[in-house]
């Protein structure tokens, strides 16, 4: 399954609401085993609260969260976004590959 950031949620890509709704659409793919990718091509997100909600706590949905992370595929992130996403998951001690 693709999930386009920008036209799947424009012009809300920031809010926790927002990263809520991903992270439940993630977290059912993931749960069947099916592969996800994320596309983040032409927006940059720069939200600590839609990182937060929509990727970083999926760590809390899966006791074996690291090798379900190896189904999610991201893609077209920005510079600071990677930066952001990565130090958000690190502090919940999740291995995401970007």
């Amino acid at each position: 399954m693709k999930i386009e950031i920008k036209k799947e949620f424009y012009p809300d890509y920031i809010s926790r609401e927002a990263g809520e709704k991903l992270r439940q659409k993630v977290a059912q793919q993931l749960q069947q085993g099916s592969i996800i990718e994320l596309d983040f091509a032409d927006c940059m997100i720069a939200s600590t609260s839609f990182f937060d909600e929509g990727i970083a706590k999926l760590a809390l949905e899966f006791d074996d969260v690291n090798e379900k992370a190896k189904l999610l595929k991201i893609k077209n992130l920005h510079r600071r976004d990677r930066e952001l996403l990565l130090s958000l998951c690190k502090k919940r001690i999740f291995k995401i590959f970007l």
